[in-house]
Parts: structure tokens; C-alpha cells; sequence
């Protein structure tokens, strides 16, 4: 867990969406898929790319996925976070305070205890599922793809799509 979250550190630090990156995105999205994508900050968008090609190694796992909707729904996963706004050291903080003092960090955030850049950041980076399918309905994604970008958060339940749990776990590893 600690060596995972220190590679994602690394990660958003020095990542960057080169020739290989691009390619593999346009393979993926249309035009207009890809403008969201590109909306996107570059520590997102590298994230994106990671849980796409995570999602294309656990596809071995089940063979009834839908790969064309699952890999369009990781590389848009977090189209609800706004660029620029979750800087690398709020993402730092929100993932320790998560990891270590969920109950508490979701108190102080409903609670509004947290003030200026940081509410603003931690309020985006709680509700960005939500804020996500938002913008792909606006974009008329397909439903497919608008429900497990608003649910890749949610807790696992019985009866999903297997889609959504390879995304969670795809999600989870990157």
C-alpha cells in the first residue's frame, strides 16, 4: 500500500503524456471523447492512461467485458476533477487523511472545516464521480460509460456490471 501510493507520487510528479500516450488515447476515444481527455490536467491524464492499460492487463480476469466501454470509461474516469485545481500536494493530503482518517476527513469536509484552496480542492476531488457523469451526459457519452464513471467510487454492490469492478481495482492499483 505505502510503495503503491509512493509510486503515484512519483507519478503525478514527473509523468507526462507523450507520442506512446497519445496514440493509445486516440485508439480509444473519438474527437470528442478525446477534447475531454485533454481537458484534463497532465497528472490526471497520466493517471487515466495507467488505469486503462491496468484495465487491458485484468481484462484476462473475465472475458464478459466490454473492452471498448470499459477502457473509454478509464481513460475518462476523472473527467469531473477540475484541471489545475487539485494540486499534487492537496491530492497528497486528501489520499493520508483518506487512508488514515476517513470518518474525520469526510466530517471536516461536510462540516466545511477545511478552508480556501484546500475545501475547494477537497470538495472537487469528493465529488468528482458525480461531476463526471455530469459532463459525459452534457457530452452524450453512453449510459454504459456515464454509470461507471459515477460509480467508480461507490462501494462495491451486488449485480454490477463486471466492468465497474475492473475499473475500481484498475483504479485502486494506479
Amino acid at each position: 500500500m505505502v510503495l503503491n501510493r509512493i509510486k503515484q507520487f512519483w507519478h503525478a510528479l514527473f509523468s507526462k503524456v507523450g507520442p506512446a500516450e497519445i496514440t493509445f488515447v486516440k485508439r480509444y476515444l473519438n474527437e470528442q471523447e478525446q477534447s475531454l481527455f485533454f481537458s484534463m490536467d497532465r497528472p490526471t491524464q497520466t493517471h487515466c492512461v495507467r488505469v486503462a492499460r491496468t484495465c487491458l492487463k485484468l481484462l484476462s480476469k473475465n472475458k464478459q467485458v466490454n473492452e471498448k466501454v470499459l477502457i473509454k470509461s478509464a481513460l475518462l474516469h476523472d473527467i469531473g476533477k477540475p484541471a489545475n485545481l487539485i494540486k499534487t500536494m492537496d491530492r497528497v493530503l486528501i489520499v493520508v487523511m483518506t487512508t488514515l482518517t476517513p470518518r474525520l476527513y469526510h466530517r471536516m469536509l461536510q462540516d466545511k472545516l477545511f478552508s480556501g484552496h484546500f475545501y475547494l480542492a477537497a470538495a472537487a476531488h469528493a465529488n468528482h464521480c458525480l461531476a463526471g457523469a455530469d459532463i459525459a451526459r452534457r457530452a452524450n457519452l453512453s449510459p454504459d460509460v456515464i454509470y461507471l464513471i459515477e460509480n467508480h467510487h461507490r462501494s462495491e454492490q451486488a449485480g454490477e456490471p463486471p466492468e465497474l469492478k475492473l475499473l475500481r481495482e484498475a483504479d485502486a492499483l494506479n
